[in-house]
């Protein structure tokens, strides 16, 4: 039964072999305008950037099953392209980006564009929502220049170096099956030094002022931990 479950998960992330890589890259360059867009507040911008993913998403496969994944780009790219709400610009980019990144991963590109996910942890209510950018100085499109920063690059899924960070980070998986508790507890040590913000406090209560799913700390040290603004 679970790996029934398994196998099904895997499918449904699955793409058609319909879909190629040099398709994938006529998509990367406007949803990266809708991405830079939504991060400047520019809802104009946005909606220019999500038209010509759909002129793009025009010259899709739209054989067997490629007909449907086709629809599950082109839908949220309509959305933001119609209309005049930036949140639901944002909500809809989300959903672009969850097939976006899965089309990156699973089919690639035939260029070196870098491509880099991104994670903030308190968009939409503390939901979360990832993207793809092309650096690794995050530009948050959920929240603009309320918290232009908040986030952390989780990966790069394409690039010139991605082949390399891909084996690195399979070299390290395995070096881990070996770790003892000790190495793990001091790994993990380790991370969360290097999450710590040197913002004080009431700078960073300042900074998300407003801010759904943001609580404010109350505590007499000067300086605090916020992963989420942790560059």
């Amino acid at each position: 039964m679970a790996l029934g479950l398994l196998l099904s998960a895997s499918a449904a992330f699955a793409h058609s072999d319909a879909f190629k890589p040099e398709f994938v890259d006529t998509l990367v360059a406007p949803y990266l305008a809708i991405q830079k867009a939504l991060a400047s507040d520019d809802l104009d911008a946005a909606k220019t950037g999500a038209n010509s993913f759909l002129d793009a998403m025009k010259h899709a496969p739209h054989e067997g099953e490629a007909h449907e994944q086709a629809a599950d780009l082109s839908t949220p790219a309509k959305t933001i392209a119609d209309t005049g709400d930036i949140k639901a610009a944002r909500s809809s980019f989300l959903a672009l980006s969850h097939e976006m990144i899965s089309l990156v991963k699973h089919v690639g590109t035939s260029k070196d564009t870098d491509l880099f996910v991104a994670h903030c942890p308190m968009a939409f209510g503390g939901k979360g929502g990832d993207w793809m950018q092309s650096d690794k100085e995050v530009t948050n499109p959920y929240y603009g220049a309320m918290m232009l920063h908040c986030g952390s690059i989780q990966k790069q899924v394409s690039g010139e170096h991605h082949d390399a960070m891909e084996h690195h980070d399979g070299a390290m998986e395995h070096h881990e099956d070996g770790e003892t508790d000790e190495d793990q507890e001091h790994q993990h040590m380790m991370m969360m030094q290097k999450q710590s913000s040197t913002m004080s406090q009431a700078k960073l209560d300042a900074i998300h002022a407003g801010v759904e799913g943001y609580k404010k700390t109350e505590t007499a040290s000067t300086s605090q931990s916020m992963g989420c603004c942790a560059q």
